[in-house]
């Protein structure tokens, strides 16, 4: 009886561990495998309530009922712990598996609740007399082979589980307390196994033990959950985040009392509580709430988000983030002040841009505006061709120049596209001119494939077109060394108004492969760079053209073949203006009608007082040689600030201004005029004649006072449209045509021409012809005079020291000059001794020089007048100041300063030279442009000595 009492206390004992255990594990955070754990401890608990009952004894029939519910607990508590073990383990378990282990041992529970109709379980059973049940009996069976088979199927399950968890330690390499979980893990499996095998073996005698192993099992499960942290790891992860963030949270309740803080949070909390300034729940809470979601404290600042914890609409209550921001404020401080530091930096490069372009632009004004001048007189067609090359190829010069102002513009949003009417052929024969300039010294074949249907004249951007086809033609040649370069322009679609015109630039270069392909248009991108190191660029040429080609409306494309060759290609629409094909306009007329082309804008102002403002000389001298046919009094001024002086003291009916000029630049010096008192001043006409050709730079004209625009190099057809727009009406007088082409001709009056007598070897309008005009030719006149004795004697001394070498260059000079002044027989002759020099025939050489060198010398008579006559209009120069610089020039020498020889002797030639020094000024000269320094010093000593005398 003792026994039994002890035996039952022992079980009640454990219905209260396990009911003590489903709380504790039942208050743990939720997992995706609690609910198996707590169904593992219900069924010990179900098993243990049913043992207790059993042990206190009673009827068969009584013992019967309740070793079937004892067996519920049994039969589910093994699977409960086998799918706990499973999940824990992450193990994906098909739903199949499950439905079908849970019909297993439901039909085994099923089998075992109704052994009173069958024998399949048990054979018999009968009440026997037992010390452990406090009736005195207990139940004895006699197993029926089912018993054995479910006795054997619960062994599996847990040996199931002892081998996932076997196979969890092996596999595990960093988990926490590893050991101590997979020995616990396994003690679980093991002490209802080991009670349950030694009693089928008959070892333990008596009452059944198993239950009591069941209880070990959870408890060594529940050790391993609650000392050692076995729940899901996601969990504790989000746990441990929660704990260790540098963010605050804070959970209330809907009266906002604290529920819950982290550590963050608690240090806030009871940093405010001891500060004293809030002390219960509710103010704490509207304090870290904050003022629009932010808070300062002890010196740092917070941004805090309330969320509301709802159920179904109901708000549970409140959840609070405090998170610090005083670095991300401090950064925001730091990115402000490094974007106003880049807007500082843009700034200063679209200034250092602005001012690129007026530094570069300046040089090109005087190139194309004086071959703008030298087209207007006459000359041969070979002269007249090379000219109109001299003049396009400038102006493709100064398209290719822009490529760095459009980088600017691209990259500030500013680039535009104006569309203008333009002729189609002009578009294609620069670029045609272009081309060839570019490959006449690369062993390539240049194929210009141009659809004559193209209609004559379009509307669009052409100096975008012509600059997409430049950056595209200039690749293919640079990565070209033999083959050809296809240009190829063709209609696409036409209609009344429009015209789909496809371009395409083919080469037998180098190729692309793929994957460079994808980098081919990015700025700065050069594919391939240790192969193609020794090509110039920068690789902004097809970034330039794909942008305006996107800008268009189109899509530049490219097909390549490395090895073989590219293939560049696009398609833009473009307006119809004129739709008479290209193929049907005679285009030789207009290749000589430059003339023609001025005279349509060309009017006179004799009346007309302008000024012309610009720092540079040169500008200067061709903006008034341009606009000498209109007659026009014209006033210059270096700088803004003369500008002003003159203004106010001269009436001017327009005002030419530079921009950027030294002392006081264009801008000031406009609204510097525009302020002046008198209302005259604010409505004389202000035209920017510059080479900033910036899109914001003309607003800062208009912004300034200025009336119009006029960019360099001059465009003498656009300035005269400026002119006759802002002159008062009553000066400006129309011409006919004729008239116009005769004012466009200007030269020199006839009176200064001498007569010709074809006996002295000297042609005036032979030398027209050559110099293309006739004020030209009296320079060169002019420049030959003074040379004449000294190359004459530079060619006997070559000849009698036997440099022939020397000679052949020095009569080669001689045949270009004087065919260029007219000296057509002299350049004859030059010409026959430079044949005899090259073939070596030195005796010749010394028969025939001395008649050529006198036919040289006798020109001097002949072209006295004209030199003569320009050397008297000269100012005068002392012999003192004479003396002085040319001991300049001989000190310049000595210091090797050649480029202040080249000023001095500049200066020099603004005065007359003394009689006495004239024939040594013509041999310095020669040894100035000979740089023969020990003559120039020699010589200097002589003609100082000269002018002393």
């Amino acid at each position: 009886m003792t026994f039994a009492i002890e035996w039952l206390a022992l079980h009640i004992f454990g219905v209260l561990v396990a009911f003590a255990l489903l709380v504790i594990v039942f208050r743990k955070e939720d997992t995706n495998y609690k609910g198996e754990l707590i169904l593992t401890i219900a069924c010990c608990l179900v098993t243990l309530v049913a043992k207790s009952i059993y042990i206190a004894g009673g009827q068969k029939e009584t013992l019967i009922v309740i070793g079937k519910m004892e067996y519920l607990g049994k039969c589910f508590g093994n699977y409960c712990a086998l799918m706990f073990i499973m999940r824990w383990r992450n193990i994906k378990i098909p739903q199949w598996f499950i439905h079908t282990l849970l019909a297993v041992n439901v039909g085994f529970y099923i089998l075992i609740a109704t052994v009173d109709y069958h024998h399949l379980y048990y054979k018999d059973y009968w009440l026997s007399p037992s010390k452990a049940i406090l009736s005195g009996y207990t139940l004895e069976i006699s197993a029926a082979p089912m018993y054995y088979v479910y006795m054997a199927f619960l062994l599996a399950e847990i040996v199931t589980s002892i081998s996932i968890i076997i196979s969890s330690y092996c596999s595990q390499r960093s988990m926490p307390n590893k050991g101590k979980i997979h020995f616990l893990m396994v003690a679980a499996m093991l002490s209802p196994m080991i009670l349950l095998s030694l009693r089928l073996l008959g070892i333990l005698k008596g009452d059944d033990p198993t239950p009591l192993g069941i209880l070990l099992s959870c408890i060594f499960l529940s050790i391993a959950v609650v000392r050692y942290g076995l729940f899901d790891p996601v969990k504790n992860a989000k746990n441990y985040i929660i704990d260790n963030l540098n963010e605050a949270f804070v959970v209330t309740d809907a009266d906002h009392h604290f529920l819950f803080l982290n550590p963050m949070a608690e240090n806030f909390v009871t940093d405010i509580k001891e500060s004293g300034s809030y002390c219960g729940d509710g103010e704490i809470y509207e304090f870290l709430k904050g003022s629009q979601g932010f808070f300062d404290w002890n010196n740092r600042h917070y941004q805090v988000e309330e969320t509301a914890l709802k159920t179904d609409d109901f708000i549970q209550g409140y959840m609070l983030t405090v998170v610090d921001i005083t670095k991300i404020m401090e950064q925001n401080r730091l990115m402000k002040e490094l974007v106003l530091q880049t807007e500082d930096a843009n700034r200063a490069k679209t200034n250092f841009v602005s001012n690129m372009s007026h530094e570069i632009r300046t040089p090109m004004n005087s190139i194309v505006g004086i071959t703008e001048i030298l087209l207007r007189s006459h000359h041969s067609p070979k002269e007249q061709e090379y000219l109109l090359n001299i003049q396009s190829s400038g102006r493709v010069l100064l398209t290719i120049i822009n490529d760095v102002l459009d980088c600017s513009k691209m990259e500030s949003g500013k680039m535009q596209l104006f569309d203008e009417p333009y002729d189609t052929f002009s578009l294609f024969h620069d670029l045609k001119i272009s081309m060839e300039n570019r490959i006449a010294n690369c062993p390539l074949e240049l194929i210009y494939d141009i659809d004559p249907d193209i209609p004559c004249t379009l509307k669009g951007d052409m100096g975008r077109i012509r600059q997409i086809i430049t950056n595209l033609v200039n690749n293919a040649i640079k990565y070209t060394e033999k083959g050809s370069i296809r240009f190829t322009v063709r209609v696409r679609q036409k209609n009344a108004d429009k015209v789909m015109l496809y371009y395409a630039v083919e080469d037998t270069g180098i190729g692309i492969r793929k994957e460079d392909q994808k980098i081919l248009f990015d700025a700065f991108q050069r594919v391939e760079i240790d192969r193609n190191r020794y090509v110039e660029g920068t690789g902004l040429g097809l970034t330039i053209s794909q942008n305006l080609v996107n800008m268009m409306g189109g899509v530049i494309e490219v097909e390549s073949e490395y090895g073989k060759g590219s293939k560049f290609y696009f398609t833009i629409e473009q307006t119809i203006v004129d739709p008479t094909p290209m193929s049907a306009v005679n285009y030789e007329q207009q290749k000589s009608g430059v003339i023609e082309k001025e005279a349509e804008s060309l009017f006179i102002a004799p009346g007309a007082h302008i000024l012309l403002v610009d720092d540079n000389d040169l500008n200067l001298v061709v903006a008034k040689d341009l606009l000498k046919p209109l007659q026009m009094q014209i006033d210059t001024a270096e700088n803004g600030m003369q500008a002003v002086d003159l203004v106010q003291r001269n009436h001017y009916d327009l005002v030419l201004m530079d921009h950027m000029m030294p002392v006081m630049d264009g801008i000031v010096a406009t609204k510097t005029i525009r302020e002046l008192p008198d209302e005259k001043y604010k409505k004389l006409p202000i035209i920017a004649l510059t080479a900033n050709a910036m899109v914001d730079a003309r607003k800062e004209f208009l912004n300034a006072g200025m009336n119009g625009f006029v960019a360099k190099p001059i465009d003498f057809t656009r300035i005269c449209n400026q002119l006759k727009l802002w002159l008062p009406k009553e000066l400006v007088q129309e011409v006919s045509g004729e008239e116009a082409k005769q004012l466009l001709m200007n030269d020199i009056s006839d009176s200064e021409i001498q007569p010709e007598n074809p006996e002295t070897g000297f042609s005036f309008e032979e030398g027209v012809k050559h110099c293309g005009s006739k004020a030209a030719l009296m320079k060169t006149i002019r420049i030959f005079y003074r040379t004449i004795d000294s190359k004459a004697n530079k060619i006997e001394q070559c000849l009698k020291e036997g440099l022939i070498s020397d000679y052949v260059i020095e009569v080669h000079a001689l045949k270009s000059s004087a065919l260029l002044i007219g000296a057509v027989p002299l350049s004859e002759a030059a010409k026959e001794l430079e044949d005899y020099g090259k073939q070596g025939k030195t005796e010749v050489l010394e028969e025939k020089t001395p008649d050529v060198l006198t036919l040289y010398r006798d020109l001097k008579n002949i072209l006295r007048p004209y030199a003569e006559k320009e050397e008297d209009a000269k100012k005068e120069f002392s012999d003192g100041e004479w003396i002085t610089a040319l001991q300049q020039i001989h000190q310049c020498i000595e210091q090797f300063d050649l480029d202040g020889v080249d000023q001095i002797m500049e200066q020099l030639e603004e005065y007359q030279v003394p009689e006495c020094i004239r024939e040594s000024m013509d041999q310095l000269r020669v040894y100035v442009a000979d740089v023969s320094m020990e003559e120039i010093m020699e010589l200097t000593d002589t003609m100082t000595e000269l002018l002393r005398d």
